[in-house]
């Protein structure tokens, strides 16, 4: 279902449309997959380990930061082979750049679970 709900503002109309593009990531999307078995596991780890309310709000900022560019890589790259499916170098590029959004932002995900979690397990261990 494509959004085309045309002017209505309605809260639960855009809720469900925004809805129904999570389910439709999940189900196609093999990056989405990852970054949110990844986003799980660090949730685990921060319940095992009893992490304070600081850092879980780090940490939900995090995984939701790398889930949202990873979901706007997705829109990008669909519109993109959408509007031009022949091979061009300027949307290759495009896309790249794209990616290169979501790779910057896992990494610093990556740094901020470090940096949450190693004194944590140094102390677990």
């Amino acid at each position: 279902m494509a959004s085309d709900y045309r002017g209505e503002n309605k809260f639960h109309i855009g809720a469900k449309y925004a809805w129904n593009g999570l389910k439709i990531a999940v189900r196609t999307e093999r990056n989405i997959k990852i970054h949110l078995v990844a986003g799980i596991a660090a949730s685990m780890l921060g319940l095992m380990l009893s992490i304070s309310v600081v850092e879980w709000i780090l940490l939900i900022l995090t995984i939701s930061a790398v889930i949202s560019m990873e979901l706007m890589n997705t829109a990008l790259e669909r519109a993109l082979n959408h509007l031009e499916p022949s091979h061009q170098p300027a949307i290759g590029i495009a896309k790249d750049l794209a990616a290169a959004a979501v790779f910057t932002t896992a990494i610093a995900a990556f740094l901020i679970g470090c940096i949450i979690f190693i004194p944590y397990l140094f102390e677990f261990f």
